[in-house]
């Protein structure tokens, strides 16, 4: 018995029923194990992972009416920013829901994974990625900061202007053109402490922290602190001069014993140069984040009481890519 290839189109993404009808998959397949649902009226081949940011991506899309944009974190991912894949959490662990802007008739409504915004649109700001509509990256900071929050915007702003994607200058221009819009103020916020030389998302949220809610000086990122002969002795993540404090994010890659090794050597070269180091792991940017305000705040006021005759460091701070 000659068995058809199923088509390319039907195992790559997710398609809807009735485009698998068409494509000459029987009612049967579609109803059993090989196809499963991963939206309204929308099957995957059991081989995709439905939880797959770029499957999720296509599920939402299948999903929808024509004319819905993407916006959030998938019209981020689908522009190439491939670092945002839709998850959050101390463990990233936690799906973030899509984004989407359906106009003011639009009639799709929310749901726990997606999110729904009415808002006119201005054309200029969509694009047409793989017959997908997205919002242009500026757009997509700009509303995910709107609607989410300064944390969430500086994280996107932070990965969209180090890509390349936006700069604060393009920022500004977007958020000037909302003026008492929704959100507004969190945006301005965002525009003012976006910073490519922040290298992740853990790194953005500690900045965030530090600043907005320690409400600490903005800080230099990722600058490189030299000995009084001018060796390098380490890049912090973040670092006030006047204080001489540092912040140290410590991912789970920190944790073996080689990394570890490198983090305490560096970290006892910072001090030896009389900076104070902070360190912040993603239990402390989650569930213990009032204690890590503390510890900065303890960390920062230490620094500037310290004996400034004991300085022995040199800053140099590598200029901003794509500067606005």
């Amino acid at each position: 018995m000659v068995i058809d290839p199923l088509p390319d189109e039907a195992v790559r993404a997710p398609v809807r029923t009735a485009r698998l009808r068409s494509l000459g998959v029987s009612r049967r397949d579609v109803d059993g194990p090989l196809w499963q649902p991963v939206a309204h009226g929308v099957r995957g081949w059991s081989g995709l992972d439905p939880f797959d940011p770029d499957v999720r991506i296509r599920a939402l899309v299948e999903s929808q009416p024509a004319g819905v944009v993407l916006g959030g974190w998938m019209a981020l991912r689908a522009s190439g920013l491939t670092g945002m894949d839709g998850r959050t959490g101390p463990g990233a662990d936690r799906l973030v829901p899509g984004l989407v802007h359906v106009g003011p008739d639009g009639r799709t409504r929310p749901r726990p994974l997606l999110h729904v915004d009415r808002g006119e649109l201005d054309p200029d700001e969509i694009l047409e990625i793989d017959g997908m509509l997205v919002l242009v990256p500026t757009a997509a900071v700009v509303g995910i900061a709107r609607r989410y929050g300064t944390e969430e915007g500086l994280v996107a702003a932070d990965a969209a202007w180090r890509a390349g994607m936006t700069d604060r200058q393009l920022l500004r221009r977007c958020v000037a053109g909302l003026p008492g819009a929704r959100g507004v103020r969190a945006a301005r916020q965002v525009v003012e402490l976006a910073d490519p030389r922040a290298v992740s998302a853990p790194e953005s949220r500690l900045r965030y922290v530090w600043v907005i809610e320690a409400g600490l000086p903005v800080p230099l990122v990722n600058p490189t602190v030299l000995d009084a002969d001018g060796f390098v002795a380490g890049e912090p993540d973040l670092l006030d001069p006047e204080a001489a404090f540092a912040g140290e994010y410590d991912g789970a890659h920190h944790r073996g014993a080689a990394q570890q090794t490198r983090d305490n050597s560096r970290e006892e070269g910072l001090e030896g140069l009389n900076l104070t180091v902070g360190k912040a792991t993603s239990v402390d940017l989650w569930p213990r984040r009032a204690h890590l305000v503390r510890r900065l705040v303890t960390g920062h006021r230490r620094g500037l009481g310290r004996d400034r005759r004991r300085d022995r460091f040199q800053i140099q701070v590598r200029p901003r890519a794509w500067a606005g």
